[in-house]
């Protein structure tokens, strides 16, 4: 129970039912016995699920592939039509939903709809946000709709300092989106990429969430592309440079992954992924408006790429840069 007790919030057990409980302990069992095995052993269905409400961004930051086009892609919305047939199957065994994957969430003017359809259903709803959307309005629709968790992202206490990343950007809106969100009562959390730009104001960001009512701050240690942006400060890194001259994640790659047993990521064109690391979708299971879910999220495409972790994962380079 450990297992995924660490990746849950205590917040998430009231909605958990007898039959999600059992699902989350076949899912403990299938995967110790893979890792203790090196075989695949699922029977499970994902007790956590990422749904893409929009594939695009209003930002243009250096480090996102969806802001700064090195993925392309048509700017698309979820229909309220599609998310059904994307989260329907998975309802039985779902307990946890994130909208948002490598676009703007808010940028879909039916999100808050998706977030009260999820709720209904009894499952966990968490938002991430740039935040530049987050007027009354849009908050009263998210408290009418019973958002569990909003994570908004604010990565400096300064206009020039947030302004330097967040490339398109507006601070004050951001903090006005903040504001907004902890007068309506919604469960805001503060996400802080750690940045040359903006280590330096570490502490800054804290007494300005203290200012705004925010009470949980999550200085993120960020996944880096383009290394001119990492941080100086070694703890506020998530690698370390070799002999030669290369970065490489601090944290030891071991042939294990517990989200591919227990959550999976699913695109605005119904794509079944692995997990976020997979921005251009080129590990895809299968596609759910084509096939079920459980053909997919059980077939031999998906057992192999699971087999392949558990016998190499270094040797897959969206592993490469995960903590997990």
């Amino acid at each position: 129970m450990l297992i995924f007790a660490s990746s849950m919030e205590l917040k998430v057990l009231p909605y958990i039912t007898q039959k999600r409980l059992l699902n989350l302990a076949l899912i403990a069992a299938n995967y110790l016995e893979s890792v203790c095995t090196g075989q695949v052993i699922h029977r499970a269905k994902p007790y956590a699920a990422s749904i893409e409400p929009a594939n695009y961004c209003n930002l243009n930051c250096r480090q996102c592939p969806t802001g700064n086009g090195s993925i392309k892609k048509t700017p698309l919305c979820l229909s309220i039509k599609n998310f059904k047939k994307i989260i329907n199957p998975l309802l039985p065994e779902l307990t946890y939903l994130n909208l948002y994957f490598q676009g703007e969430p808010f940028l879909n003017n039916d999100l808050a709809e998706m977030i009260q359809y999820a709720h209904e259903e009894r499952v966990f709803t968490c938002v991430s946000t740039n935040g530049h959307f987050l007027s009354k309005e849009i908050c009263e629709q998210l408290k009418k709709a019973k958002l569990d968790k909003l994570i908004i992202c604010l990565d400096g206490a300064t206009k020039d300092t947030y302004e330097t990343y967040r490339k398109g950007g507006d601070f004050d809106t951001v903090v006005e989106g903040i504001k907004n969100s902890v007068k309506a009562k919604l469960p805001v959390e503060v996400q802080c990429l750690l940045l040359k730009s903006n280590e330096h104001e570490k502490n800054d960001i804290k007494r300005l969430c203290k200012k705004l009512g925010v009470s949980k701050i999550n200085f993120k240690k960020a996944q880096f592309y383009d290394y001119e942006l990492m941080p100086t400060k070694q703890s506020n890194r998530r690698y370390k440079k070799t002999e030669d001259g290369k970065y490489i994640p601090k944290r030891a790659i071991h042939n294990r992954c517990w989200r591919l047993w227990s959550s999976v990521v699913i695109s605005i064109g119904g794509e079944i992924l692995p997990c976020c690391f997979d921005k251009d979708a080129s590990h895809s299971f299968g596609n759910i408006f084509q096939d079920s879910f459980s053909n997919i999220w059980l077939s031999n495409k998906a057992n192999t790429f699971r087999l392949n972790v558990l016998k190499n994962r270094s040797s897959i380079p969206i592993c490469i840069n995960c903590t997990e």
